[in-house]
């Protein structure tokens, strides 16, 4: 087994990023679905963070990209701004309130 993994390793470094990307999203889907018990339906690997990640980060602006936390701020701009200087375009940008905090929306 460890020299079939091996060989794909070494076939997955030949990849340019954009299919090592899309190699990423269908490894995570279907590790999602093997936790669903095969039940059909995708969740964002970012939506699985936030879920797992919601009280350490409460209170803070998150970007997170692939499932992956990129950067941290206190404001939304802040977030996005350390970022973009790590390399990442748009990445989800997510409030994550603390558990005491009133949450509103709209008009």
């Amino acid at each position: 087994m460890q020299a079939v993994l091996d060989e794909i390793i070494e076939k997955v470094a030949t990849l340019n990023d954009e299919d090592r990307e899309q190699l990423i999203e269908v490894l995570q889907k279907q590790k999602i679905e093997s936790k669903n018990n095969g039940k059909k339906g995708y969740v964002s690997p970012d939506t699985i963070w936030v879920k797992e990640n919601r009280a350490k980060y409460a209170g803070l602006h998150v970007a997170i990209k692939n499932g992956e936390l990129i950067a941290t701020g206190r404001t939304i701009k802040e977030a996005n701004e350390k970022a973009k200087a790590k390399g990442v375009d748009k990445p989800l940008l997510h409030y994550i309130p603390a558990e005491d905090e009133e949450v509103w929306g709209g008009w």
